[in-house]
């Protein structure tokens, strides 16, 4: 075994001991400042190659890899640097893991949701303790809610269903922060519609939609290649998948 694979087997032994994500983000943290560029790179580019053959402490470990390293307290410099010596290696979906893109779409300035009569009134706190309530009707109306601790809170109502996620994920337009806030929901984003519904969605955070593409099955990497509608970087890297699985 290689010193690279014995630390990225290290690392990915750490992640899946903590459950919690504070306690994940302040190992890994702690892990990356003694470490080179280098190595994470190489440690990172591992994980995904093994994530890729289904080994699955290796997936799980690469499921939350993304999220935490947004989490990281990394300099833009760092960032920049791990940018390119990923692309200099030709890792790609490390590179992926640090792109910073725009969405391919962005709302108009000052964008909030389209108020339903019975909300116009009501603060944030108060859409939230809604949020919470059993009532479908109330639920339904709360779909193209555009505060994201209020969709939090939806998102984890025992009545919602996928269904009424989907609505959600596919709203335009919509803030990129709603959209994240489903990429958190671990019920949710094991769904393959739901993430289906959130690479289509142009108003997706490019490394959110990249970072998802590797769960597409053949046809539907074949139609997001080909959706003029979404981002350059999105429809590159699917085509990419998909020449390396046919």
């Amino acid at each position: 075994m290689s010193e690279t694979e014995e630390k990225a087997n290290s690392l990915v032994r750490h992640l899946l001991a903590h459950e919690e994500k504070k306690l994940r983000v302040s190992y890994l943290e702690a892990k990356m400042k003694h470490l080179s560029v280098e190595e994470i790179v190489d440690i990172l580019n591992l994980i995904c190659v093994k994530a890729n053959a289904k080994i699955l402490p290796y997936l799980k470990a690469y499921n939350v890899l993304p999220e935490l390293l947004r989490s990281l307290t990394l300099s833009r410099e760092k960032i920049l640097q791990f940018r390119t010596l990923a692309r200099q290696r030709d890792h790609i979906e490390v590179l992926q893991m640090f792109l910073d893109l725009p969405p391919q779409k962005t709302p108009p300035a000052n964008f909030e949701s389209p108020q339903e009569p019975l909300f116009k009134d009501l603060t944030p706190g108060e859409r939230k303790s809604l949020a919470k309530t059993l009532r479908a009707e109330i639920l339904k109306k709360l779909l193209k809610e555009q505060d994201p601790s209020v969709i939090q809170t939806l998102l984890v109502n025992p009545r919602l269903t996928e269904i009424e996620v989907l609505k959600i994920a596919s709203l335009q337009p919509t803030s990129p922060r709603i959209l994240e806030e489903i990429s958190r929901n671990s019920k949710w984003i094991a769904r393959y519609r739901v993430k289906k519904a959130l690479i289509y969605n142009p108003y997706c955070p490019p490394s959110l939609a990249l970072y998802l593409l590797k769960f597409m099955v053949t046809s539907d990497l074949r139609e997001i290649a080909q959706n003029g509608n979404l981002h350059l970087a999105v429809q590159e890297v699917a085509y990419q998948l998909l020449k390396d699985k046919t």
